[in-house]
């Protein structure tokens, strides 16, 4: 009797276990499946992020020199090769066929899913600028962008494709009519042939032909590289650098009542103080006065500040005597903002103060 109820213990576990086996070999694919997509998820995320943010440290706006891509093209036809294997890790930058963005499938180690920017409906990154933005209406500022402004909304979108190389489609077809998962590929036929060879269908069960198109990754940002091309180095008295010229041309507008009003009137003061012998004649206001005597130009010292040397100073000869002064705002005396908020921001990515932590 006790054998007999061994047995039958033993062949209702063994029920319970085949039955369970309907549930669990299902979701422990699907959880392989799905760890799959996540990281596929963020490898997007990563390339549309990274070539936003790469537009505000980079002069697009320049012609560079032995560059395969031009202009505005050039930031992201760089990314395009960084990331055609998807992610940033294992870069060689290899020309030809047999580099990550040729027919070299080395990439590819995932287990159960394969993402491929080759996939339809898959779109590597691409961006856009918008000039536009920003205008006012107002010819001073409309000048001013016309003439310096290589900015302006820049938009980024990028979307990934995956196809499924682990799960049936069915499972226990015998017990269950429902289609589990998208087909099922062939490593065997190549990866990237499979993706230019698939088939997309806005199924709203999510098991229509043979491709997972991702969510669109989509990032913008307003930026202007007036600012970020070279280090201004500008000496005082002297009149020269991109950012001397900026300043100028908003000095010197005509729409600037200021200085159309204090042309004439600077140069008469002067020469009142002359005639009085309040000022010596060699101080008298012509076309060669150089700036900082001459209040017609703008006046303008600055050095930047280079890692490792002290902060920048300048000389200035005042009544005989020299005097240092600060010409950065990274150091303004005793308030040092600037470069504090820098520091806050720490060392890692988007100010992250410790590694993958944020």
């Amino acid at each position: 009797m006790r054998r007999a109820q061994r047995r039958a213990a033993r062949g209702a576990a063994a029920v319970e276990l085949a039955l369970s086996m309907l549930v669990l070999i299902p979701v422990f694919l699907y959880a392989l499946f799905l760890d799959d997509l996540l990281r596929h998820v963020l490898d997007a995320q990563e390339a549309a992020l990274s070539t936003i943010w790469d537009y505000t440290v980079q002069d697009y706006a320049k012609q560079p020199q032995g560059e395969a891509f031009a202009g505005f093209g050039n930031v992201q036809g760089h990314v395009r090769q960084m990331y055609c294997d998807h992610e940033s890790g294992i870069d060689s930058y290899e020309e030809g066929e047999a580099g990550e963005c040729g027919s070299l499938e080395n990439h590819h180690h995932e287990l159960v899913s394969h993402a491929c920017w080759l996939n339809p409906g898959s779109e590597q990154v691409q961006c856009t600028l918008s000039r536009d933005v920003g205008e006012l209406g107002v010819s001073q500022h409309q000048s001013y962008m016309d003439e310096f402004g290589k900015g302006g909304l820049i938009r980024c979108t990028a979307r990934l494709g995956v196809q499924n190389y682990l799960l049936q489609r069915k499972v226990f077809a015998q017990f269950s009519k429902v289609d589990l998962a998208r087909d099922k590929k062939d490593r065997g036929s190549g990866i990237h042939a499979n993706a230019q060879g698939g088939t997309y269908e806005d199924d709203a069960k999510g098991v229509a032909g043979d491709v997972y198109l991702l969510p669109w990754e989509r990032s913008s940002i307003v930026t202007d590289t007036w600012a970020l091309t070279e280090h201004a180095d500008i000496r005082p008295g002297t009149a020269q650098g991109e950012l001397y010229d900026r300043v100028l041309q908003q000095y010197e507008h005509q729409d600037n009542p200021g200085f159309t009003q204090m042309q004439s009137e600077a140069v008469n003061f002067v020469q009142e103080a002359i005639q009085d012998e309040l000022l010596a004649p060699s101080l008298a206001i012509t076309d060669s006065t150089p700036p900082g005597d001459d209040p017609r130009k703008p006046s303008i010292a600055i050095k930047p500040h280079l890692e490792g040397e002290p902060a920048p100073e300048e000389t200035i000869t005042q009544q005989g005597s020299s005097q240092n002064y600060f010409n950065s705002e990274w150091q303004d005396w005793d308030q040092d903002n600037n470069k504090e908020s820098y520091q806050q921001r720490g060392n890692w990515y988007m100010g992250c103060n410790q590694e993958e932590t944020c």
